[in-house]
């Protein structure tokens, strides 16, 4: 992951995207197993195109790509609403010509309802908090306090969040705030919560399913870590759905029973270059 300010060339950004809406052998249809219901004819959301190619490009480049391939023709954009009440916007994005959508639309809303549910997002939200959890514990990181914006006699004033963990190994204290959301963390809390890491005296270290390379390079410079996990975790129980996720979005989702191997090792390769550097 880049985490300069690294300069997009737009036009070649819409490009890769126009070749995504035509052809099913783009190099974003490539990866994992294939998606059912997912390729160069499907309706797509905006969101659900900037997580698809966030290897390649921060979220707001090809938000504004998509944004300009609307503007363009190349893409035709279809408002909608969802949830309980019908007040949440969706807009799908489709290439220019495609026919008769409703029963398409309807089928990923449904979906969408689903995912977007707010007792499943605590529920997943809760969830990786809990496999972070057993994650300190198996290499004996002390988990010092929960929900919490104070440490040693300092209190965080600034704003009212707090943070999920201070945990400690080794004389080295860390703030861990863990985001299961294919968002990467709204930019506001995490300059809040850098900087209330850095008033308590001690380092960031943020689990998170994705961060734009502005967040890395901040918290690198705070020297931290941006602990990336890149799928959306769900807990067991919830295969079909992560399924019906998979097919009709390729978006990042799994069921994961523990952290995963390359996750753990960043964690511990980092904690060990801290202790040797500080």
């Amino acid at each position: 992951m880049a985490t300069g300010n690294k300069r997009y060339d737009l036009k070649s950004v819409k490009d890769d995207i126009k070749s995504f809406f035509k052809d099913d052998g783009h190099w974003a249809y490539q990866y994992g197993s294939k998606a059912t219901s997912c390729n160069k004819d499907s309706l797509f959301y905006k969101k659900q195109i900037q997580v698809i190619f966030e290897e390649a490009y921060p979220h707001d480049v090809t938000g504004k790509a998509v944004d300009e391939l609307i503007s363009d023709g190349f893409l035709k954009d279809e408002p909608r609403t969802f949830g309980k009440g019908k007040n949440v916007p969706i807009i799908f994005v489709f290439r220019k010509g495609r026919r008769y959508i409703a029963e398409e639309v309807k089928v990923r809303i449904n979906i969408i309802e689903k995912y977007s549910d707010d007792e499943l997002n605590d529920g997943c939200g809760k969830y990786a908090e809990s496999l972070f959890e057993h994650l300190f514990d198996k290499h004996s990181f002390k988990i010092v306090d929960r929900k919490t914006n104070s440490f040693r006699g300092k209190e965080w004033k600034e704003s009212k969040r707090n943070l999920d963990f201070i945990i400690e190994k080794d004389g080295f204290n860390y703030g861990m705030e863990v985001k299961n959301t294919f968002e990467y963390m709204p930019h506001n809390e995490f300059v809040d919560k850098v900087d209330m890491c850095r008033f308590l005296g001690i380092l960031p270290l943020f689990p998170v399913r994705y961060a734009s390379p502005q967040q890395h390079k901040m918290i690198k410079d705070a020297y931290g870590l941006a602990l990336v996990f890149r799928t959306r975790i769900f807990p067991p129980g919830n295969q079909k759905l992560v399924t019906e996720i998979w097919n009709h979005f390729r978006l990042p989702v799994n069921i994961w029973y523990s952290i995963s191997s390359p996750v753990e090792s960043i964690l511990l390769s980092y904690h060990n270059r801290t202790t040797q550097t500080r």
